[in-house]
C-alpha cells in the first residue's frame, strides 16, 4: 500500500466511521503519507436565499463551515499527534465536491464508510459511494461498516486475465500489487478469482443443435485454458510466503463473484473495471456495476490508466 501517499477520507461520525478513520491513519503512517479528512455541507438553495432576513446567506454558510470544522477537529483529535492529518470543509453536492477536491489536490485514494443497508435488505453502497465509484479519477475504497473489527481475514483479487489491451493488463497488475500489499499489512488470506464466461448453452443446444457432450467438452477446455493463463500471469508475483488460493469459475462474473464472496466470507474485493481508458465517465462497465450492487463486503476499486473523470473543476 506504499503507492498511496495523499489519502482523502470522507467524514463519518458513526462508530464504523471511527474504525475507518483508524484504518486510514494506520495507512498514512505506514506509507509516510498525508490524510485529509473532508466534510461536505450543502449550499443554500437559490430559492431560499430571498426568504432569509435575520442573516445573509454568506453569514449562514460561514457559521455552517465553522460548525463542520469543529466537528472535524473533534473527529481527528485521537490521532492529531501524528502530524499527518488535516481537515477541510467542502460545499456542494457531496460526490461532486469530493471529486473536485481530488482533482485540485491530486489525492491518490478516496476512503469512505459504506452507508447503504447491505445484505438482503438493500445495496451496501449508497448514492454518494456509487457516484464516486463511477466518476472519481483515483482508486476508491468503500469500507463496509464494521464496528468491532479493523482487519481483513480474506481478500479477493478479481482478475480478467484475457484482455489483450495493454491498459487492461496493467489494471490486473495493479489489482495484484494492491492485493499482495494489503494482505501483507492485514495478515490476510488471498483468493485470486477469474470467471470464465461460458457460451450460451440454450443457444448452442437450441438454435445451433450442438450435443450436450460437445458443449461440456468446450467448457472444460475453456476452463483449462484460463487456468493456464492465470498461472502464467501470476508467475510474475511473489506469493510464496502468502496464504493464497486460485479459483477459475465458470458462469457470469456478475453472478459468480458475489456468490463466491458470500460463500468464502470475503472481507474485501479488489477489482478493476470494464471501461476503456480515456472514455470520460465510463469507469464502471455493466458487469462491474452489477457486482457492486450484489456484494456485501468492502470494495477497493482500481482505475485503468488514462481514466478521465466527467467531473471538472468548472463550477456549475
Amino acid at each position: 500500500m506504499h503507492r498511496f501517499k495523499k489519502i482523502l477520507l470522507v467524514y463519518d461520525d458513526t462508530p464504523p466511521g471511527a474504525t475507518t478513520l483508524a484504518k486510514a491513519v494506520d495507512l498514512v503512517e505506514r506509507n509516510e503519507g498525508h490524510l485529509t479528512v473532508v466534510s461536505v455541507i450543502d449550499e443554500i438553495p437559490k430559492d431560499y436565499r430571498m426568504l432569509l432576513t435575520a442573516m445573509t446567506p454568506d453569514e449562514i454558510m460561514t457559521l455552517a463551515r465553522k460548525d463542520a470544522l469543529a466537528r472535524l477537529e473533534e473527529y481527528i483529535a485521537p490521532f492529531s499527534e501524528t502530524g499527518r492529518i488535516s481537515t477541510r470543509v467542502l460545499t456542494g453536492q457531496e460526490s461532486i465536491a469530493i471529486i473536485r477536491e481530488v482533482l485540485r489536490n491530486g489525492h491518490d485514494l478516496v476512503m469512505k464508510t459504506a452507508r447503504g443497508m447491505g445484505g438482503k435488505l438493500g445495496m451496501l453502497f449508497g448514492s454518494t459511494a456509487m457516484h464516486l465509484l463511477r466518476k472519481c479519477p483515483c482508486p476508491v475504497w468503500i469500507l463496509k461498516p464494521e464496528e468491532n473489527r479493523r482487519f481483513y481475514r480474506r481478500i479477493m483479487a478479481a482478475l480478467d486475465i484475457l484482455p489483450a489491451e495493454v491498459e487492461e493488463n496493467d489494471l490486473n497488475r495493479k489489482i495484484m500489487e494492491l492485493t499482495i500489499s494489503m494482505a501483507e499489512i492485514e495478515g490476510s488470506e488471498i483468493h485470486i478469482v477469474h470467471v470464465a464466461e461460458n457460451p450460451d448453452d440454450h443457444l448452442l443446444l437450441g438454435k445451433l443443435d450442438i450435443p450436450p457432450d460437445e458443449i461440456g467438452k468446450w467448457n472444460r477446455e475453456i476452463r483449462n485454458m484460463r487456468i493456464g493463463k492465470l498461472d502464467e500471469f501470476l508467475e510474475r508475483f511473489d506469493l510464496a510466503e502468502l496464504p493464497h488460493q486460485e479459483h477459475v469459475l465458470q458462469g457470469w462474473a456478475d453472478e459468480e463473484i458475489p456468490r463466491f464472496a458470500s460463500q468464502y466470507s470475503i472481507d474485501l474485493i479488489i477489482m478493476g473495471t470494464l471501461a476503456r481508458a480515456g472514455i470520460p465517465g465510463l469507469f464502471i462497465g455493466n458487469t462491474a456495476e452489477k457486482i457492486l450492487h450484489r456484494v456485501n463486503c468492502s470494495v477497493l476499486a482500481v482505475k485503468p490508466d488514462g481514466f478521465i473523470s466527467p467531473v471538472t473543476l468548472d463550477e456549475d
